[in-house]
C-alpha cells in the first residue's frame, strides 16, 4: 500500500528541482522507490534547518576532479565519497549525512568498537571525515540527532524497535523531555514511514507523548513540516 501512497517519479521532479544547484539529475535519487523516499526525507530534514534559519550548504565529492552530487543508499561505502549538507548558524557547524555509522554509547575498546548503527539520517557535529573507511564510526559524542526512514507502513514492533535504536544512540532523549517550556535546537530523533501508521503503531506512538519522550514519528498522514 506504501507504494502507492509515495509518487516516486513526481518526487524524483521535485528533488531535481530542489538540488537543481548541485546539478542533480533524476538517477541522483535513486532506482528503488525506498531510496527515493531516503532522498526525499533527508531533503525534508535540509528544510526544516533552513526554516530554523541555518545556513545549508550542499558539499559534494569530486570525481574525476569535479564536484558531483551523490547521495548514499547503501551501509558500506566510505563517507568521503558521497554529499552532505554543512549546516551553520551562529558560528557553529554541523553535518547532516545520509548512512552514516555512529558509535552507540556503550561502544568501548573492550567491544573492539564494532558497536555502531548505520543511520539513514544523521547530523553530527562538523570534522574531517575524509580518512574514514567504510566501517568507521563517528563517536558518540559528536552525534546531535538521527532519522529512520522506512518506505512501508509502520506496526507496533517498528516503531518499539526506533526507541530501541535511541536507547542505543541518544539515550538522553528517552527522559521526560517533553515539558512545559520544552523548545529543541536541533531536529529531534524521528522515525519516517511513508505509509499510515497502523493501530498498534499509533498506539505506541501515543505511548511516547504520554511519556514526553524526545522523539518523533512522521508518516502519510502526519509528515515533517
Amino acid at each position: 500500500m506504501a507504494e502507492y501512497l509515495f509518487d516516486q517519479k513526481e518526487a524524483k521532479k521535485g528533488l531535481k528541482e530542489f538540488f537543481k544547484n548541485e546539478k542533480a539529475q533524476l538517477t541522483s535519487f535513486g532506482n528503488a522507490v525506498n531510496q527515493t523516499f531516503e532522498a526525499y526525507v533527508f531533503a525534508k530534514v535540509i528544510e526544516y534547518y533552513k526554516n530554523k534559519n541555518y545556513k545549508v550548504t550542499i558539499v559534494n565529492p569530486k570525481v574525476d576532479g569535479k564536484e558531483v552530487f551523490k547521495l548514499k543508499f547503501s551501509t558500506r561505502g566510505a563517507p568521503n565519497k558521497y554529499s552532505y549538507a554543512l549546516l551553520e548558524m551562529d558560528g557553529e557547524k554541523f553535518q547532516l549525512r545520509h548512512q552514516l555509522r555512529i558509535s552507540t554509547t556503550s561502544n568501548s575498546r573492550k567491544l573492539g568498537y564494532k558497536a555502531n548503527i548505520c543511520c539513514d539520517i544523521s547530523i553530527i557535529k562538523d570534522q574531517d571525515l575524509k580518512f574514514f573507511t567504510t566501517n568507521d564510526s563517528v563517536s558518540n559524542d559528536q552525534l546531535v540527532s538521527f532519522g529512520e526512514v522506512k518506505h512501508m507502513s509502520a506496526f507496533a514492533e517498528l516503531v518499539a524497535n526506533f526507541i530501541g535504536l535511541a536507547h542505543e544512540l541518544t539515550p538522553k532523549r528517552l527522559k521526560r523531555t517533553r515539558i512545559k517550556g520544552y523548545v529543541s535546537e536541533h531536529i529531534p530523533p524521528f522515525l519516517y514511514v511513508s505509509g499510515f501508521l497502523n493501530p498498534t503503531a499509533e498506539g505506541i506512538q501515543l505511548s511516547i507523548k504520554k511519556r514526553k519522550y524526545d522523539l518523533d514519528v512522521y508518516s502519510h498522514e502526519f509528515p515533517m513540516k
